[in-house]
């Protein structure tokens, strides 16, 4: 394409224009021909196959100056007087879109006709924004949900819903009544708890041994949601989760490297680091509850650790985790302390250096 002459340049040149020497109105551009002006284009007034009246300043206008296009052998361009519109009736079976094209775009053509507005593209954009404004406001009454997204406007909506509640928990949704269901919203703040059971049962020689930790008290979501939003994510969730398509209610639950490891060595191998003869690991996810805050519940624990499983709660961990971190900022503060305080003493005078300089020792 960069090798083709458009039209408004094979016109130049027959009229004695060169690339140095040609109209105000025009210059050289980037495919290696002749075009229009940005300022020049933004006078023009455009006309579609079916008629309508397109201002070159308006933002119709400025898409049609703007429109370069290249398909089957055909370049659309306005120095083609062809450039693509996208059609403002968004009619499929329309007889000008080029054969094959898959967006309804149509062919324009600069014309001397005065602008009229009342036959124009501006006009018929302007009823599809009211119609859409009018859409939404039916479906919204006016709040705003994330669940109400813009159609295609082929089967005449504008707008359609989607109801998603991720997107209601992403987005933060603090409509106090849903738009989609148009019922109430519990708008206190939860979380969705559950525990993580690890087994281990391992074997070397005749002797086995089995042992169970569980790990309570992990989110689902990095913070608090609206309640009736986790709600009906955990409901849709368990309806689901099934074990023949392989889903669960926590699809992603928080595993460590340790715990992907164990799993594929227990899947694989049955062996682990050639330290057992036998080793099998299970990872289960289990008490999936919606809550404000984690509870603690004593008398579980102590049944728990009488059965002999090791409990550990989550925000034990993450407390030490975070107190590990605190003491080890602390400590690399300390050691640059010492260092910054090491660098500013002068240099300790050796013996040989003190008998040079300062005599003898005795």
């Amino acid at each position: 394409m960069s090798s083709e002459l458009n039209a408004l340049t094979r016109q130049l040149y027959a009229q004695g224009y060169t690339r140095e020497h040609h109209p105000d109105t025009v210059c050289w551009g980037d495919w290696q021909n002749i075009c229009y002006k940005w300022e020049t284009m933004l006078g023009f007034t455009w006309e579609t196959p079916c008629g309508l009246l397109i201002q070159g300043e308006s933002d119709a206008g400025r898409s049609v100056a703007s429109s370069e296009c290249f398909y089957q052998h055909v370049w659309y361009c306005p120095e083609n007087d062809d450039p693509l519109l996208h059609c403002p009736y968004y009619r499929k079976d329309c007889r000008h879109i080029p054969q094959g094209l898959k967006l309804l775009m149509c062919p324009c053509h600069r014309t001397d006709r005065p602008y009229d507005y009342e036959h124009s593209v501006e006009k018929v954009e302007a009823e599809n924004a009211r119609e859409a404004h009018k859409q939404y406001m039916e479906l919204t009454g006016g709040a705003y949900c994330v669940c109400v997204v813009s159609g295609n406007g082929y089967e005449g909506g504008w707008y359609e819903v989607k109801y998603d509640v991720e997107q209601c928990i992403q987005c933060r949704c603090r409509n106090p009544v849903c738009v989609i269901r148009k019922q109430p919203r519990d708008l206190k703040k939860v979380n969705i708890f559950y525990d993580i059971r690890r087994t281990w049962i391992t074997r070397r020689g005749f002797l086995e041994e089995k042992k169970v930790e569980v790990t309570k008290g992990l989110k689902v979501f990095d913070r608090p949601v609206a309640r009736t939003d986790a709600e009906i994510w955990l409901k849709i969730k368990e309806h689901e989760a099934s074990p023949l398509n392989d889903y669960a209610v926590i699809e992603h639950p928080k595993k460590t490297t340790e715990d992907r490891r164990q799993e594929y060595f227990s899947r694989m191998h049955r062996h682990y680091d050639d330290l057992y003869d036998y080793f099998e690991f299970h990872y289960e996810v289990e008490n999936i509850r919606v809550a404000r805050s984690e509870q603690r519940d004593l008398l579980q624990d102590l049944r728990d650790a009488a059965e002999g499983i090791e409990v550990v709660h989550n925000i034990d961990q993450l407390k030490a985790r975070a107190a590990k971190k605190r003491a080890d900022r602390v400590h690399r503060r300390e050691l640059k302390e010492r260092r910054a305080r090491r660098a500013a003493l002068p240099p300790a005078q050796t013996e040989e250096q003190i008998s040079i300089f300062g005599g003898d020792l005795e």
